[in-house]
């Protein structure tokens, strides 16, 4: 995914020099930093007026990306920018030749995003090696809420 520019905001590719706005926005956002912009992951910033306002991740595998914090700042919600976010992330995955994205959330209405609940297994059966993943199993924990997967072929 390219820079892109919406009535919302410009979002753009995250570059290193962009991590602690990336770490400042999922912190503003609610959810955790952890593993954040690590290798083998890509992340984007969408800005409004130049301020970092959403980000969003993907954590790569074969065939198979995880969507990491589809965050946005409290001060910016309901403008419709997670969905920007999400459809976003959505369009690189299929671009990237993905064939299903999952995520955990606690939270949101994902069915109108087209994501079905799948048991956590799955995801840590197809990307084993996903810096999530990895996390909660070094960890010896599992993540909280719901696992849920689109199938983007």
């Amino acid at each position: 995914m390219t820079q892109t520019t919406s009535l919302q905001g410009q979002l753009r590719p995250a570059t290193p020099n962009d991590y602690a706005a990336v770490v400042k926005v999922m912190q503003d956002a609610g959810l955790s930093p952890d593993a954040v912009m690590v290798v083998g992951t890509t992340y984007w910033l969408l800005e409004q007026d130049g301020q970092p306002v959403g980000a969003i991740g993907l954590e790569h595998g074969d065939k198979a990306s995880l969507l990491r914090g589809a965050a946005v700042v409290p001060s910016a919600r309901g403008q419709g920018l997670g969905r920007q976010l999400v459809q976003s992330a959505v369009e690189h995955a299929r671009e990237h030749g993905d064939t299903v994205l999952y995520m955990f959330s606690t939270g949101g209405d994902w069915e109108s995003f087209d994501f079905q609940q799948v048991p956590l297994a799955v995801v840590m059966g197809d990307l084993p090696d996903a810096p999530q993943v990895a996390h909660y199993r070094a960890a010896g924990t599992r993540p909280g809420g719901t696992t849920w997967m689109r199938k983007l072929s």
